[in-house]
C-alpha cells in the first residue's frame, strides 16, 4: 500500500478499577501515562513507501540541502529495474558523474573503499552496482536528517499530530 492514514485506530480497552499513583503521588484511579498519537510514519521504511509522506520529507530535505540523497536513490531504483545492458551502463555512468564523483555538483559523500569499488565495475554494470552505496545512503538518512525531520511541522502535520 503507497499510501498510509494519519493514524491507525486503537482498540479501546476496559477501563480498570485500580489506582495508579502520579509523578506527584496522586492517586487517579484507571489512568495511565497521557500518550501521544503514534503515527504510521515513525520509521523511515513507512516514510519511503508513501507518496504523501516522501514530499514531506523531501520539503525537509530541500530545507537542509540533502534532497540531491532523495535523487540518488531514486536514480538507483531507475538503475537496478533498467533491462538493457546498453541503457544500464549509460545510466551507471550518469549516476557516478552526477553523485559520487568527488567534488561533484550533487555530491553524495561516501566512504573512499565503497566509491572506489563502484568505480572499478562501472564498465560491468551490474544490477547490484549501487546496493551499497544505497544502503549506506538510507542508513544516513535514517540516523542523520529522520530524527530531525520527525520533530518539525511539516511531520507533525503529515502524522495529524498538528
Amino acid at each position: 500500500m503507497n499510501c498510509f492514514d494519519c493514524f491507525r485506530p486503537k482498540t479501546s480497552s476496559p477501563v480498570r478499577n485500580e489506582s495508579k499513583q502520579t509523578a506527584v503521588g496522586l492517586e487517579k484511579p484507571g489512568l495511565g501515562p497521557a500518550r501521544k498519537p503514534r503515527s504510521n510514519y515513525a520509521s523511515l521504511d513507512e516514510v519511503l513507501k508513501s507518496e504523501k509522506a516522501m514530499e514531506a520529507l523531501r520539503q525537509y530535505m530541500v530545507t537542509i540541502r540533502q534532497d540531491h540523497l532523495l535523487d540518488f536513490l531514486a536514480d538507483v531504483e531507475l538503475y537496478r529495474r533498467q533491462r538493457d545492458e546498453a541503457d544500464r551502463l549509460k545510466l551507471s555512468q550518469q549516476i557516478f558523474t552526477t553523485y559520487l564523483k568527488v567534488l561533484a555538483e550533487r555530491e553524495v559523500v561516501l566512504d573512499k573503499p565503497l566509491r572506489d569499488s563502484i568505480s572499478a565495475r562501472l564498465q560491468e554494470a551490474p544490477a547490484t552496482l549501487f546496493d551499497r552505496a544505497e544502503r549506506a545512503v538510507t542508513d544516513d538518512i535514517r540516523r542523520d536528517v529522520f530524527p530531525h525531520f520527525l520533530k518539525t511541522p511539516l511531520f507533525e502535520r503529515l502524522a495529524g499530530l498538528a
